[in-house]
């Protein structure tokens, strides 16, 4: 019979019908009414089954986890190396690394072919929910930690007693998004439970997580006034800026949208591209500004605040992929120049953390000749200023984009160009222009130049 009821949990994972027709039943169907049957002996056998394939995949992410994490130091470190030594030095950072690479760790052939096996684990808590029987609780709420059992498992918590069921499913809300599939089955899961607003918000006060933080403040806006308060939204501002930088053109649009929602940003950069100087530009949460609809970067509000909370420490524990996620932007997004001009010229200062952070940023930058222009000027400026003269003074001799600006056609911008130069330029410096030069203009490119000149 033991054995019976292991081939019958195997059948779970078949949900599918063939071409039999509506009326026909899937193996896992008949597999739950044959355990519901056998219920004294199947549930132990169940609980079983999906606690091993539980403890599986979070091995598996485990390890997965390890590895990536010491790849994501591996280019942290190679970040900071092309800070301190410039563009240049990518090229030789094996000499300069704490780590070097032929160490860094690689998946295990288990995990770079591993299958998830969800369509099990998901006619396991099916076949649980079925057959009701509150022996299955703890492991339904261990199920709550895994993806692919968590709506299945929250739903099944509603006919299904777990003592304590309350930390468990905060933990699955601020584990997914407000958007999720999964996301109205934790809800209905935490009203059966009759979760309070003070409860919640502790679990909030608690999290540093930004998707965590937004996801825990719509559970507490799903909640009736208990007394105990729900955070202002403005607690969430920081969170929906780290989200707003992230790769995905979905993620970026949803956190945009919310920063909207919580009323009057930070001032805008202006724009020096602009006919007849400054302009006021869009609402710098609108992420369609610099792209085109939700594929849109975001906008250089948005990055100036994202410089202000990475520059902080913020937020806390996510400091370090909040950085990563600038230095991205910076190269990719067009409103980047803008928003790390605006932070080297504010007035009053900006605090001197921001502005090594801003002076970090900019040799990454591609900007239109106008903001090139501008960021040169905010660089120079900074020379004068004793804490950020070393990183302006990086900053202008890493920017080989002065180099094109020099050879300008037009002089007024050729000699500003030409300007900044000559104040930072070293020996080094001199030596490369003169090989760009020669590369850009070649000799007959020199004599028209000479002639143009008189």
């Amino acid at each position: 019979m033991a054995d019976d009821v292991g081939e019958l949990i195997e059948r779970l994972a078949l949900w599918r019908t063939g071409d039999g027709g509506y009326d026909e039943v899937s193996l896992r169907e008949r597999a739950i009414v044959a355990l519901r049957e056998r219920a004294p002996e199947a549930v132990p056998a169940l609980v079983g089954r999906l606690d091993a394939l539980l403890a599986d995949h979070a091995a598996h992410l485990e390890r997965v986890a390890a590895v990536t994490a010491a790849w994501d130091a591996w280019y942290e470190e190679g970040d900071a190396l092309v800070d301190e030594h410039g563009p240049g030095a990518v090229f030789e950072l094996e000499r300069y690394r704490t780590v070097p690479s032929d160490s860094l760790p690689q998946r295990e052939p288990r995990d770079e072919h591993y299958q998830d096996p969800y369509d099990l684990k998901q006619g396991i808590v099916e076949a649980l929910r079925r057959i009701g029987d509150d022996r299955a609780a703890p492991v339904l709420g261990r199920a709550l930690r895994d993806r692919a059992c968590l709506q299945q498992a929250a739903t099944a918590l509603r006919g299904i007693h777990l003592d304590g069921a309350v930390p468990a499913l905060l933990d699955a809300a601020a584990g997914i998004e407000p958007d999720d599939p999964a996301f109205p089955a934790v809800l209905s899961a935490l009203d059966h439970y009759g979760v309070t607003m003070a409860q919640v918000r502790a679990r909030f006060e608690a999290e540093s997580g930004p998707q965590a933080r937004v996801s825990l403040m719509h559970v507490m806006k799903k909640l009736p006034g208990d007394g105990a308060g729900r955070p202002d939204d403005e607690e969430i501002r920081d969170a929906l800026v780290f989200l707003a930088m992230g790769r995905s053109a979905t993620d970026r649009h949803r956190a945009l949208s919310q920063l909207r929602a919580l009323g009057a940003p930070p001032e805008e950069p202006r724009d020096p591209a602009a006919a007849g100087g400054a302009r006021d530009v869009p609402d710098p949460w609108d992420g369609d500004l610099g792209g085109s609809g939700m594929a849109a970067p975001p906008p250089a509000g948005t990055l100036c605040a994202a410089i202000a909370l990475a520059a902080q420490g913020n937020p806390p524990g996510h400091d370090r992929e909040l950085r990563r996620r600038l230095r991205r932007m910076a190269e990719e997004a067009p409103s980047a120049p803008r928003a790390v001009t605006a932070v080297l010229t504010r007035e009053p200062r900006s605090p001197d953390a921001e502005l090594d952070l801003a002076l970090r940023l900019a040799p990454r930058l591609n900007g239109r000749e106008a903001e090139h222009l501008a960021l040169l000027r905010a660089l120079r400026g900074l020379t004068s200023y004793p804490p950020a003269r070393a990183g302006a003074l990086r900053a202008l001799r890493r920017d080989t984009g002065l180099f094109v600006l020099m050879l300008h056609e037009d002089p007024a911008l050729r000699a500003e160009a030409r300007a900044v130069f000559d104040d930072v330029a070293e020996p080094a410096d001199r030596e490369r222009f003169a090989e760009y030069e020669a590369l850009r203009l070649g000799t007959w490119g020199r004599l028209v130049r000479r002639f143009r000149r008189r």
